[in-house]
């Protein structure tokens, strides 16, 4: 009985010191860390982003690389029921006329909803974008998208400089990262 009682004040503290390094390491180095656990780096940075063609909500079917013509693009996977989503969309709604004046195309690629549930959402909000429709998840899982809001951002060459889960405040920078 006795011995028995050493092995469990044995096992907590064993517990006690892994707990205390995970928290330290946490306190001291989250960037690392959280990046190593959550937020894997993609593996398309630095590569050429892959093409797709896909219906655009009222209309035709659009492809990629014929709608970035060669200039930056910012594609951004997202879905109308996705809070985080719909805030992105609404800031880049808000600047879309800036952000084009850069030179730099804004290609919204929605996830998995059908076309009337994306138009009714985007007359209801006056969003002016010409919205992919990627109603089969298909482009989603070729980019292997662990969720939305996902946002690629596409060179001039056609490279991919980035691959953010927020829109970042200095876009310019963001396209001028170097893989």
């Amino acid at each position: 009985m006795h011995q028995i009682k050493k092995e469990a004040i044995i096992i907590k503290k064993t517990i006690g010191i892994i707990t205390f390094v995970i928290l330290t390491a946490v306190i001291f180095n989250p960037p690392t860390v959280f990046g190593q656990f959550f937020f894997l780096e993609s593996e398309d940075i630095g590569k050429t982003v892959k093409d797709f063609t896909l219906k655009v909500v009222n209309g035709e079917e659009v492809n990629l690389e014929k709608y970035r013509d060669g200039k930056k693009t910012i594609i951004f996977f997202w879905a109308t029921w996705c809070p985080h989503c719909r805030a992105a969309l609404e800031e880049l709604s808000k600047n879309k006329d800036a952000i084009e004046k850069k030179g730099i195309k804004i290609a919204p690629v929605d996830v998995g909803e059908k076309e009337e549930v994306v138009n009714k959402y985007l007359e209801k909000n006056a969003i002016e974008f010409s919205v992919f429709l990627d109603e089969k998840s298909e482009v989603a899982e070729t980019y292997e998208l662990i969720g939305v809001p996902t946002f690629y951002f596409v060179n001039e060459d056609g490279i991919v400089t980035d691959v953010e889960h927020s829109l970042p405040k200095d876009l310019e920078k963001v396209f001028s990262k170097s893989s």
